[in-house]
């Protein structure tokens, strides 16, 4: 009778765990745990054997067909910009800087050549998104980028989404306005921004690197297209879904005076079969 006891004890205790694990599993799905297990369990939905890098431009190939799009980003980096020349070496699309929040005082601030290169490149017949480049400590902070960008957009189509880039490393600053910010809080910055954005009927994207995203929660990421950024890799490192990928920082583009953001649009390949 008493080793029936033990074993119906055991039983028990054996029984609780499960329910306790089972009923704890959401919550640690939702945690860092849930976040490493995400990664862990990762499948790509590309075949990146179809990655073409001839000439340094990349290119996604499924029977023959080009299934992307090649573009660049600019900024006033650039200076004066020939359109029509960057259209004729077969660029596709530009992301333009829209504008920025400067990294100490925090200021808002229209890109010097906003104006000239989205006139431009839409007249040159290139397709346009644009991005601004975020330093928002708080989230009424990054409602007021949203809001910065709206208004200088006044109703403009685009063809490609509103990226929120958000960095902790600046040049030649040792610390920017948002170092030290644990991923609870820049999460909540970057939904905000996004948010708003959406709110006003145009699509909003993620841009990062491997510890740019990594300050956000993974799960926060998975119903937001990803820009991501990494450089002369063989294909992306990072265990997430993206769309574009700029792919390196010193492309050679007709019209454009010394290097350029190179990017490539996946978005036709999830369009359809993979062959």
């Amino acid at each position: 009778m008493a080793n029936l006891k033990y074993i119906l004890g055991v039983a028990a205790v054996a029984l609780i765990a499960a329910v306790s694990i089972v009923i704890a599993a959401p919550l640690i799905l939702q945690g860092a745990n849930g976040d490493l297990l995400r990664e862990s369990t990762y499948v790509s939905p590309y075949d990146w054997s179809k990655l073409d890098r001839e000439g340094g431009r990349y290119r996604y190939i499924v029977d023959g067909e080009e299934r992307s799009r090649i573009g660049i980003d600019v900024s006033e980096n650039q200076h004066a910009i020939d359109w029509d020349a960057v259209a004729a070496d077969g660029i596709d699309f530009a992301m333009v800087r829209l504008g920025y929040r400067g990294a100490t005082a925090g200021d808002l601030y229209l890109d010097e050549y906003y104006w000239a290169n989205l006139d431009g490149a839409r007249n040159a017949g290139i397709d346009c998104g644009v991005y601004f480049f975020s330093q928002a400590s708080t989230p009424a902070e990054a409602v007021e980028e949203a809001d910065f960008v709206l208004e200088y957009l006044n109703g403009t189509p685009l063809e490609y989404p509103i990226a929120f880039d958000s960095e902790e490393k600046v040049l030649d600053l040792a610390q920017s306005r948002t170092t030290g910010l644990d991923n609870a809080a820049m999460t909540e910055i970057m939904n905000a921004f996004c948010q708003r954005i959406e709110d006003a009927g145009y699509e909003a994207i993620v841009y990062g690197n491997a510890h740019d995203l990594s300050r956000y929660n993974r799960s926060s990421l998975e119903d937001k297209e990803i820009w991501w950024a990494e450089y002369d890799a063989p294909l992306p490192s990072h265990k997430i879904d993206i769309v574009l990928w700029q792919y390196s920082n010193a492309g050679q583009v007709s019209g454009i005076d010394g290097f350029v953001d190179m990017n490539l649009d996946l978005r036709g390949v999830l369009d359809e079969p993979q062959g």
